[in-house]
């Protein structure tokens, strides 16, 4: 349905409206004060929990390393790519090269601010806003604002139109959300049969700081305030000069952290914001754990260390590329051992690690895999590698060997207590 035409009385209550509708960020450019925000969100483009009333789409800026902003609708948003609508139009941006995403204050507000602004009279005005609405996706807020138009002037033509096409829209948004959670429930409970506890968002952050290189680090931020609160419980460590101490913090993100990490300030680090994965664990999720690495594909299936039936060894299979995924599966291999006190991988020598020995032929190997029941797990066991001169298992040697040494203590427990499963130990791990 097009939009409706303003009259030239419906202008005078939007003077802004039309100039910004020629640059084709129609109201995207106000804000309430303080409600610019940056949010988390899903990858439907909506913040979870919120109703449909409530969230419409999220609105939202997007700043980029260069300085340049787009404004838009967020339409998808993942650890690679954000997807941000614009004048209609779909454009994909690599998340690597966006500094911030900042989301407008929710289209509730900015209604209620745009309402007061017009006279209950000025039904071509409050069209025009429902228009507004109904661009946003805030279908309920528009019904309401159209039944109380239609108490006015209950046999306005373009009202009665509005209204038919938005419960009609309603009613399938309504439906797509119950198939949504319905398929959220589904996962849910596929993921909690593996009963593995996964870790936080700042738990994984916290791995991200222990594993940068710094001769090849990943985005990242260190605010000023993390630089003031070291220097106010250590001042010694300072310069005594203010001005010097001013350009400490105004330096580099990079001279932060290697301020950090010289003065080992391990308290402050969950502060730092990593951006994206270390490139250890790039090629961990690429190599390894992603849905097209060996371990995933060979070791963390519903059939294996995946499933219910996994054991002491416990691998995640839910969602193997996103990051709580292949942080919780690096906890498992960094941290397991076997029956013997052997850990899992061998940092000083990763050739003799078990994780990898494990996946040899049984034959060649110094940690051979144990028989494995083809009934029980639904076939037969498969060697992944077939020699040390595959390239997976070169390229998992190389992934061990790029990993910070001596190994850092990340400062939290996994698995938390209480939930790990030692009665249902298999006499050896399977891999």
């Amino acid at each position: 349905m097009p939009a409706r035409r303003p009259n030239k009385h419906m202008l005078s209550f939007f003077p802004s409206l039309i100039t910004l509708s020629v640059c084709g960020v129609v109201l995207l450019g106000f804000t309430a004060p303080g409600q610019s925000s940056k949010t988390a969100i899903d990858g439907n483009g909506s913040q979870n929990g919120e109703s449909i009333k409530e969230s419409g789409v999220k609105e939202c800026v997007v700043t980029f390393l260069t300085g340049r902003k787009l404004t838009g609708i967020m339409m998808e948003s993942n650890e690679e790519n954000v997807v941000l609508r614009i004048n209609g139009i779909d454009t994909t941006y690599r998340r690597a090269k966006i500094d911030s995403i900042d989301f407008l204050a929710p289209v509730s507000e900015r209604f209620k601010e745009f309402r007061t602004a017009i006279p209950d009279s000025d039904i071509d005005g409050r069209l025009l806003l429902v228009d507004w609405l109904r661009d946003r996706r805030a279908y309920e807020l528009a019904i309401e604002e159209l039944d109380s138009i239609l108490e006015l002037e209950p046999n306005n033509p373009q009202a009665k139109i509005l209204k038919t096409w938005l419960e009609q829209h309603l009613k399938l948004a309504r439906s797509r959300v119950e198939r949504i959670k319905s398929t959220q429930q589904i996962q849910t409970s596929r993921k909690n049969r593996s009963n593995i506890p996964t870790l936080s968002e700042e738990q994984i952050n916290l791995i991200r700081v222990y594993e940068i290189d710094l001769a090849n680090p990943p985005r990242f931020k260190v605010s000023s305030q993390t630089i003031k609160e070291l220097m106010h419980r250590s001042p010694e460590l300072f310069p005594v000069d203010e001005r010097q101490r001013k350009a400490i913090v105004d330096g580099s993100d990079l001279d932060k952290l290697k301020l950090l990490f010289r003065h080992k300030a391990r308290d402050l680090y969950p502060q730092i914001q990593i951006l994206e994965d270390p490139a250890s664990f790039q090629e961990f999720k690429k190599n390894l754990v992603g849905q097209s690495g060996w371990l995933s594909n060979g070791c963390a299936t519903a059939r294996c260390h995946g499933g219910p039936d996994a054991g002491r060894f416990k691998l995640t299979s839910h969602n193997p590329n996103s990051a709580e995924s292949m942080y919780t599966n690096f906890m498992v291999l960094n941290q397991f051992e076997l029956r013997d006190g052997t850990p899992l991988i061998n940092y000083t020598d990763p050739q003799r690690s078990p994780l990898v020995q494990m996946g040899m032929v049984r034959s060649r190997s110094l940690y051979p895999h144990p028989t494995v029941d083809p009934i029980k797990f639904g076939r037969k066991w498969r060697p992944v590698f077939r020699s040390t001169t595959a390239t997976n298992f070169k390229r998992t040697i190389e992934w061990i060997r790029s990993l910070y040494t001596p190994r850092p203590d990340y400062g939290f427990e996994y698995p938390p207590q209480g939930r790990s499963d030692p009665d249902t130990e298999p006499p050896t791990p399977q891999p």
